[in-house]
């Protein structure tokens, strides 16, 4: 192992949060157990392992009961224009709201700048080796025009590793 790549994993420990390092196949069984057994974790994968876990767990029954939608041009022309992010392929559930609006991709990354400013999640759509990849996130989607809790979303990207939810 190179030296900077120890100094990056012991500044990371150092924040009090843990690595692994395994086979493949050892990481990708660690994620889908996390999945199945409905405990929140956050994963920070290689292409290869966050792509293994997404043909695993979208399967088509999956995609049909999740609601799932491919984020279209006009929205992700919304998402570049007021949010400054830019996204490539990018999946999401819309969830609509009792008071007519209905909550999408870019509802989103519109809760996702509130929480964690802009900087961050372009970070994350930037990452050029990683997906952030979260199994079972406390994430709550709100909606932004009564603010009402809209409960559980998915979503699905090139860039970002996604979200997966355990079995209901």
């Amino acid at each position: 192992m190179e030296q900077s790549l120890l100094t990056s994993i012991d500044a990371v420990v150092g924040d009090g949060r843990a690595t692994i390092s395994a086979d493949d196949s050892v990481i990708v069984e660690i994620v889908k157990e996390t999945i199945r057994s409905g405990r929140a974790a956050s994963f920070y994968l290689p292409q290869g392992q966050a792509e293994a876990v997404k043909a695993w767990y979208w399967t088509s029954e999956r995609l049909k009961s999740s609601n799932i939608r491919v984020v279209l041009e006009e929205e992700k022309a919304r998402i570049r224009s007021e949010l400054g992010i830019e996204v490539n392929s990018f999946r999401c559930s819309r969830i609509e709201c009792e008071c007519g609006q209905v909550y999408g991709g870019f509802e989103f990354l519109q809760q996702g700048v509130r929480e964690h400013g802009v900087d961050a999640v372009k970070a994350v759509f930037e990452m050029k080796n990683t997906m952030l990849f979260r199994a079972n996130p406390a994430f709550r989607a709100i909606c932004p025009n009564c603010r009402e809790m809209l409960g559980d979303l998915e979503y699905d990207c090139d860039q970002y590793g996604g979200c997966c939810l355990a079995p209901a």
